[in-house]
């Protein structure tokens, strides 16, 4: 769960999301006449140097191949890789060199785009930070930026024993560590409103003009999901809130919201309306208390839902989830130069289930001035059938931003220490899959089994018919110590589905081990799988079976999105 705030606001951890009957399209595979390229360094396992780059650009409409340059110390471009996809990785940087990146994107012969990077200095990796473990129910410990004189602020919710809302509960600390004084600052019996009332989307914020705490939250009945309205309270920091009222905005429907502060303390409501159809930027008042007026329809008919903003470098970036109930599902963004826009398209990032979670929240790793960000992506695993898990938890996923696009992806472990401004993504080996020749049981004609390891999460190898078992095959070209395997799973919006599976390995091709057996797995859109002891030259994804959700039949047609194999690469 999360500890911390973006600036002057926080997403408090009793958030309830409403399951929507929506749709949009499975698959987005959103591209332009323009790219833009960035990285991220991380480490690898057990090393001691952040000396490595993941490097992600944007697709561009009707390139077939994208040749990768590096700069190192302001020398000339060299090419370090001709690719298919749209991220590599690029090892044994040097510590305290300079390095830049170009990517050129072709069509044959005709250069359709090229865009250099931005700087980027390998370090030896810092002391004194804390591990966020993706591959457990992990805790992201953020400063409290509800700090007002020397008392930090948090507040709690309790329902009451019939359901829907019955209490907020304040609690102070002078460390931001040991915290207590509980107060009842909020409670059902205040206000008509209140008494048969629920709260999701809860945002808390301080208003410095006003010396006001700011509550602004999704408002529903206890028992379904036909009010769609915002609510608003406010109060003096130690004291009591007073319920201003519960309405629709101008009118219009509101489900999912948040709130985004800009730089200049205009506050905005961004509010999802028509079922989750559209998503409106709404200005607030002066007192952030009351909507002043409609600034902007985002998206109209996109079925998006969870809008998060962050401002970097002066452009506005909003990420979204698809609508999909609690299941994993595609995550967008979309970025402008001015809040009022115009918005760029929505754009892909990640892969095609935001990595088994819901794009979340987007903090900064040290509020208000740090560089570093993160996406909290929620796992909301109480309502995934057949999982057998009560939970919620999250995955943190580091988010590198070019020029009004912004890229993410997985890794087992992030490293973070919010005092420093450090975020240090964890590499269980190096990527030994990638390009690598690949093989499948059956493949259709337009998605050869090369699609799923060719760097592209939006590209896909599909299988024939609805046979099962079925198989995918790399061939890494000589034996490798196998540590890691990624795979990223398709799956049917509204009929989602988990993969019952093994990882099998060969040195021969011939003579298959199993490495590691998961027909017992019950996650979602994407695996990421340990290994240990295993040398092999041949990895192969036999997929058993596919449990629908929503079907007792497999009809799903074997595919699968990327398979990323991560080991010791023997052969450098």
């Amino acid at each position: 769960m999360i500890k911390g705030k973006q600036r002057l606001a926080i997403l408090l951890a009793f958030v309830l999301f409403t399951f929507h009957l929506a749709f949009s399209a499975q698959h987005v595979q959103a591209t332009s006449n323009e790219t833009k390229i960035a990285a991220t360094l991380f480490v690898l396992k057990n090393e001691s140097n952040v000396s490595n780059a993941k490097i992600h650009w944007a697709p561009v409409a009707g390139a077939l191949t994208y040749e990768l340059y590096r700069s190192v110390n302001d020398g000339p471009y060299l090419l370090l890789q001709t690719l298919a996809g749209t991220t590599t990785d690029d090892y044994g940087l040097n510590i305290g060199s300079t390095y830049r990146y170009e990517i050129k994107a072709y069509n044959g012969t005709a250069l359709l785009a090229a865009v250099k990077s931005s700087e980027y200095v390998p370090y030896t990796l810092p002391n004194n930070l804390s591990t966020f473990d993706n591959t457990v129910q992990s805790t992201l410990k953020l400063p409290n930026q509800l700090k007002v004189g020397g008392t930090y602020y948090r507040f709690n919710f309790v329902q009451k024993p019939t359901g829907g809302f019955g209490q907020m509960i304040q609690q102070t600390s002078t460390d931001d560590i040991h915290y207590g004084n509980d107060q009842v600052v909020l409670s059902y019996t205040d206000h008509p409103d209140l008494a048969n009332a629920k709260f999701e989307g809860i945002n808390v914020l301080y208003h410095e003009a006003t010396n006001q705490f700011v509550f602004w939250a999704h408002y529903e009945n206890s028992t379904d999901y036909t009010l769609a309205r915002v609510s608003v309270a406010s109060a003096t920091p130690g004291e009591s809130f007073t319920f201003h009222k519960s309405f629709r905005p101008e009118g219009k429907e509101s489900r999912d919201i948040s709130i985004f502060v800009d730089d200049d303390d205009v506050a905005y409501l961004i509010s999802t309306a028509n079922n989750n159809s559209d998503t409106i930027l709404y200005k607030l008042t002066a007192d952030w208390l009351d909507v002043d007026t409609q600034v902007s329809l985002i998206y109209q008919n996109q079925h998006r839902e969870l809008p998060k903003m962050i401002k970097q470098d002066g452009i506005y970036y909003l990420f979204s989830s698809q609508a999909a109930g609690w299941y994993p599902s595609i995550p967008l963004y979309s970025s402008a130069t001015k809040i009022e826009g115009p918005w760029s398209d929505l754009r892909t990032i990640g892969n095609t289930s935001t990595f088994s979670a819901q794009s979340g929240s987007v903090f900064r790793v040290t509020p208000d001035t740090g560089k570093n960000v993160v996406m909290v992506a929620y796992r909301w695993m109480f309502g995934w059938a057949g999982t057998q898990n009560g939970t919620t938890e999250e995955r943190l996923l580091p988010v590198w931003f070019s020029n009004g696009y912004a890229f993410y992806d997985y890794f087992d472990q992030v490293m973070y220490n919010s005092s420093d401004d450090k975020l240090v993504p964890v590499q269980n080996g190096k990527l030994l899959s990638q390009g690598k020749p690949a093989t499948a049981q059956t493949t259709s004609g337009t998605n050869p089994a090369t699609y799923a390891n060719d760097g592209n999460y939006q590209t896909e190898w599909v299988g024939t018919g609805s046979s099962w078992p079925q198989w995918w095959k790399v061939d890494l070209g000589s034996a490798q110590q196998i540590q890691n395997v990624q795979i990223s799973w398709w799956m049917q919006k509204g009929s989602e589905g988990f993969y019952r599976y093994t990882i099998e390995t060969s040195t021969d091709n011939i003579n298959w081990t199993v490495a590691l057996d998961r027909t017992n797995n019950t996650s979602y859109g994407f695996t990421s799988d340990s290994l240990s002891g295993v040398t092999a030259r041949y990895v192969r994804i036999n997929m058993q079976n596919a449990k629908l959700h929503n079907n007792p039949n497999n009809w799903y047609t074997p595919r699968l999105w990327e398979v990323k194999v991560f080991g010791n690469d023997t052969n450098p």
